[in-house]
């Protein structure tokens, strides 16, 4: 590295240390010199660009101070330590602990991600389930682990569905598990009992009797 390089570089340096985020243009300014040995100085010095304002903003490594998500704001600006938006957005949503929503990470990240959202599916980088009329995107760990995600989500799949399902609906359910598996009192009563289920059997008998379940005929 010459001299002349290396008081380029110093001074690129001091400057954006001085201003914390810039622009290219703002270099422009002060130096006299093509935006091609800028950008390669600015490589060189390891410069982060920010995921918003279309990437306008620079700054370099020792400066931010990132939160638990790995970002770092100045001002309206944001700044992340992963490679790209599309990291950065996988981060957030393997790093919460029963899924996350696309309002909530744009929440935290203070942009639009519709558009990393269809390349992230296309990549198929993202795991989701449908909770009403919003998308649930969940951690990967939690993606692989359907048992645990049932009970993770329960809470919110209920205060959903209880107000969608009817009681008739559920009860024509039951009729066909009954029917189609032909279980009749006498092995529902087994059933109950060895599985240690807490439920009398009178009570399963006058169910059974009201709503005609151990009829053969399908609902």
């Amino acid at each position: 590295m010459d001299k002349q390089e290396s008081e380029r570089l110093e001074f690129i340096r001091n400057f954006i240390c001085k201003k914390k985020a810039v622009t290219i243009g703002d270099f422009f300014l002060h130096m006299h010199f093509c935006e091609r040995t800028l950008r390669r100085d600015i490589n060189e010095l390891r410069g982060i660009t920010s995921y918003t304002h279309r990437g306008k903003f620079i700054t370099l490594p020792n400066i931010p101070i990132f939160d638990k998500n790995g970002i770092w704001f100045y001002k309206d600006i944001g700044f992340a330590k992963f490679r790209n938006s599309l990291d950065l957005i996988v981060s957030i949503i393997n790093s919460s602990r029963k899924g996350i929503t696309k309002e909530e990470i744009e929440d935290i990240l203070k942009i639009n991600i519709s558009k990393q959202i269809q390349i992230l599916l296309s990549q198929n980088r993202l795991h989701r389930v449908k909770l009403g009329a919003k998308y649930c995107y969940l951690p990967e760990e939690l993606a692989k682990d359907k048992k645990r995600q049932i009970q993770v989500l329960d809470s919110d799949i209920e205060e959903y569905y209880d107000k969608k399902v009817k009681l008739t609906d559920l009860i024509a359910v039951l009729k066909v598990v009954l029917v189609e598996y032909k279980i009749d009192m006498n092995k529902l009563k087994k059933l109950i009992k060895k599985y240690s289920l807490d439920v009398p059997i009178k009570k399963v008998e006058q169910l059974l009797l009201r709503y005609d379940l151990c009829s053969k005929k399908k609902p």
